[in-house]
């Protein structure tokens, strides 16, 4: 038996997956681990079939080990994903999108991980996330803290820690290409979570429930794989909502608690915005988002001001624009278009107060609050990661007329 598969979910982009198909079998040779690491394409009946491309890569890399199989008919992104590691007939599985790619010796450091700590069910990594143009955006930490962190699982306030730590979807497996794990963990669970494979997340499933039953998790800092972004599919409302109603499940199937409402805000929260409240009627989604649960959905419920009245009802409103960032331009942005009276910008940063901000100059909390009281104002909050903190400083100063439209 091998070490490690390296399992590709493929459905089209047969370009990306030719560069990394020959990224990774360059690796492979590279640093000798023919032995040990092999590669399994699992292709979702793509348009062009990928058989020609992987017949090439055969035979140019002939050293490494390449298993294709091709779906007869497309079965969707969850029952790829569990076909590849299916596939796959080595002792560790590390699934790599196919617009994903491991960064230089990853594959190496991978093994060398797997070797150093046997005893460990899941590995997880940070990563960087590229644009098209292989500039870093951004760089992703899952969870809280910058080093190597070992969690037992079967320990039950080891497990807490845990799910307390984690601070982006990500560190509970919303990302494909940052973990490693035992293949025999997921062909325990295969017949599992039959009813999930049209969620988009069946890697969560699989992986928390590893977690769940017991398990060794190291979450290791180097940084192993590439993220490109895809913005014309993962930037659509459809790709949105269908990530933000996939993972409030995930954490609906298997936490309660403060475990619960941590991951609440920190995994469904991040989806929630004015771009899924503002869905037309005969959305298909929009019921299963209004459903959702969370502390900053409820106050999306109470104070988020409908796009098809909001014209008219803010027209005859003075408005202050609570929050001096990027969303805050949008607000402002959009009140412009209707004509309305904005009469002052805030903010909660001591730094910026003073600093002009569409010609407006940044009151503190404290001038927006003393303003607040000596005339009658409308504070619409602009922000997103910080909305529910935001409206608590609002609520705790006695300011009641709140709105949300971003």
């Amino acid at each position: 038996m091998k070490l490690l598969s390296i399992c590709i979910p493929n459905y089209n982009r047969i370009d990306k997956l030719e560069r990394l198909l020959r990224e990774a079998a360059s690796q492979i040779i590279d640093k000798d681990l023919t032995k040990l690491v092999e590669i399994c394409v699992s292709d979702d009946c793509s348009l062009i079939n990928p058989q020609q491309l992987i017949d090439s890569i055969r035979k140019e890399y002939a050293q490494v080990g390449i298993c294709f199989r091709r779906n007869k008919e497309n079965r969707g992104m969850d029952y790829n994903f569990l076909n590849s590691v299916m596939m796959a007939s080595s002792e560790y599985c590390w699934i790599i999108g196919n617009d994903d790619m491991p960064n230089a010796d990853s594959i190496f450091k991978v093994i060398t991980f797997i070797k150093l700590k046997p005893n460990t069910d899941i590995f997880l990594t940070p990563f960087d996330v590229y644009d098209n143009k292989n500039i870093v955006r951004t760089s992703i930490y899952p969870l809280r803290g910058e080093k190597e962190i070992v969690f037992d699982t079967s320990i039950v306030e080891q497990y807490s820690e845990l799910l307390l730590s984690v601070r982006h979807n990500s560190g509970l497996f919303g990302f494909l290409s940052n973990v490693v794990f035992l293949r025999r963990n997921w062909e325990k669970y295969r017949e599992c979570f039959l009813d999930k494979l049209n969620t988009i997340f069946i890697q969560m499933y699989m992986n928390i429930q590893t977690l769940k039953d017991g398990a060794i998790f190291r979450y290791i800092p180097d940084k192993i794989v590439k993220n490109y972004t895809d913005d014309k599919t993962n930037e659509s409302i459809e790709r949105i909502c269908r990530i933000l109603i996939g993972l409030d499940g995930v954490v609906e199937y298997f936490f309660d608690g403060i475990e619960k409402e941590h991951l609440k805000r920190i995994i469904v929260d991040a989806y929630i915005s004015g771009r899924v409240w503002d869905l037309p009627d005969k959305n298909i989604f929009k019921e299963n988002v209004r459903a959702i649960n969370s502390p900053k959905n409820k106050l999306y419920k109470k104070y988020f001001v409908p796009i098809e009245v909001r014209k008219n009802f803010l027209l005859d409103k003075q408005i202050l624009i609570y929050g001096a960032g990027e969303y805050g331009h949008k607000v402002y942005k959009e009140l412009m278009e209707y004509n309305a009276t904005i009469i002052g910008v805030a903010d909660s940063a001591e730094s910026k107060k003073g600093l002009l901000f569409e010609g407006f100059k940044i009151m503190t909390v404290e001038e927006m609050v003393e303003l607040y009281t000596s005339q009658e104002l409308y504070v619409l909050v602009a922000n997103h990661f910080y909305l529910e903190e935001m409206i608590a400083t609002l609520q705790d100063n006695k300011i009641k007329n709140i709105g949300i439209i971003s």
